[in-house]
């Protein structure tokens, strides 16, 4: 990180937003050989998102659009702490979508087949198999889980480090503290951004700021569909293992996993909560120790250890808003993620492909930025989240 040198008069590419998805982008700007690369944050180092999520890397999802995508971003993790040089900590113990309702059970038959064109491991669990994966699971309440071999966790923190370091390495400019006022444009494309009174010249621009993305779009004056979405986690104090796999407990809208030092990390969504704030929220603390009770009986007798909360730019469908922006040249955006920190290697590398050369990857298509207005919105539901407006 950069905040002791004057900020430069212009740069080849300004990144908005140093979180996962803004470092993967510049590190993989640089791999392509893209120089004078800078990336400009508001906030302070995982300040953001970025550092307040709950670590899980799914690999597959419910639809072909999400499951293409988010299973090469999952082979990346693999792959990443070589390719970055630094250890991302990326954990492959599996990821169970677990499914109470017969209709959700139905959903995950479909899935399977979904997972089957795609070319994805996964596998229905039978009951016997279900007892070997997760013993501790209420296993009455399950009408079917699905169970994906290579996904896990990486923790944040590691992850963070490993791109701010390659990206350091690489002779990426970071400023954190560096808040972006206004985006300047001239003659239909973008032309630089300002910080302060200080103007900064480049004709591409990328916007990654999570939360902040619709004030963004304000200060380039174009349009950016989403809103704001505060998601929430807590951490159990540690316990012996009793969660190998990541979970996604889909009818109670509840995801988790267990720490290497034993702490059952995860949260649950319920409706008519705060918004915009990052305080703790009681009632949602309450529905995720509900479903922790229910389905993991054996953690009746944890104790919360710590809560936070972090805001996440939320789209129409829940998918990633990745891409050029259709109404300003040198535009670019990374919004929309509500599962940013899994698919962050993916969406550096096809938007890092998609700037340099113009070319836009298949996996990444579906979920252009202006896919609303041309009505083809991507349905994934698969997801444990919600919309509550």
């Amino acid at each position: 990180m950069n905040n002791v040198n004057p900020l430069p008069g212009k740069a080849s590419i300004i990144i908005v937003g140093a979180g996962i998805q803004g470092l993967s982008l510049a590190f993989n700007l640089a791999e392509l050989g893209v120089r004078d690369i800078l990336v400009l944050d508001a906030g302070y180092w995982q300040g953001g998102a970025s550092g307040r999520n709950g670590t899980l890397i799914r690999g597959a999802f419910s639809s072909p659009e999400w499951t293409r995508f988010f299973a090469h971003s999952c082979h990346l993790w693999q792959g990443l702490s070589k390719r970055l040089g630094e250890n991302v900590m990326y954990s492959r113990r599996g990821y169970t979508m677990v499914g109470e309702r017969s209709a959700t059970a139905a959903l995950l038959v479909r899935t399977l087949e979904v997972h089957k064109a795609c070319g994805i491991t996964s596998s229905l669990l039978t009951p016997a198999r279900l007892r070997e994966v997760l013993p501790a699971l209420a296993h009455g309440r399950v009408s079917a889980a699905l169970h994906l071999p290579d996904s896990g966790v990486a923790p944040h923190h590691a992850a963070m480090y490993a791109y701010r370091q390659a990206c350091a390495a690489r002779g990426v400019d970071i400023r954190y503290r560096t808040e972006v006022t206004a985006i300047d444009q001239s003659a239909g494309r973008v032309s630089g951004v300002r910080v302060g009174e200080h103007w900064i010249a480049s004709d591409t621009v990328v916007l990654a700021g999570g939360a902040e993305s619709n004030r963004l779009a304000q200060l380039a004056g174009v349009p950016l569909e989403g809103y704001p979405m505060r998601l929430e986690a807590m951490a159990l104090e540690p316990t012996r293992p009793l969660i190998g796999p990541a979970v996604a407990l889909l009818d109670r809208l509840c995801y988790m996993h267990q720490t290497a030092r034993g702490e059952v990390v995860g949260g649950a969504e319920v409706a008519e909560r705060p918004q915009h704030t990052l305080n703790a929220d009681v009632p949602v603390m309450a529905a995720t120790a509900r479903a922790y009770l229910e389905m993991f009986p054996q953690l009746g007798h944890a104790r919360i250890l710590r809560q936070w909360a972090g805001l996440v730019h939320i789209s129409k469908d829940f998918g990633p808003l990745l891409g050029a922006h259709q109404d300003l040249a040198g535009l670019f955006v990374s919004a929309g993620w509500c599962y940013g920190h899994a698919g962050a290697p993916a969406a550096g590398e096809f938007l890092a492909k998609a700037i340099v050369s113009g070319e836009v990857d298949e996996r990444m298509r579906p979920f252009a930025v202006n896919r609303f207005e041309c009505n083809k919105p991507v349905v994934e539901p698969g997801i444990v989240l919600s919309h509550f407006e």
